[in-house]
């Protein structure tokens, strides 16, 4: 998993560029998950577009002090504090924009 301290040095950090990290979020051998790879990418494209339209986007706080739903089953943040400075607001026709 993400959080194993044998593997990563501060497995409790949110590290998004970490590497090497073959957890089993989407499931292995043969319970492997057919729409992880659409799942990634979705996500992939969220968050690319996220910091394309706001580019100041940042953590409000500090990373230590996030904090984390337990189990299982389910992993996540409780919250995700963020802050920005709004910019120009966008004209109707860049609603919709390819990445």
């Amino acid at each position: 998993a993400d959080r194993d301290p044998d593997r990563f040095a501060d497995p409790d950090a949110l590290d998004l560029s970490r590497s090497d990290n073959q957890h089993l979020g989407y499931g292995h051998g043969i319970h492997y998950c057919l729409g992880a790879p659409l799942a990634r990418l979705e996500g992939q494209a969220a968050v690319a577009t996220l910091l394309r339209r706001l580019p100041g986007l940042r953590l409000a706080g500090e990373s230590a002090d996030l904090r984390w739903r337990g189990g299982l089953i389910m992993r996540g943040l409780r919250t995700l504090p963020v802050e920005f400075e709004p910019g120009s607001r966008l004209e109707e026709s860049d609603t919709l924009s390819p990445l």
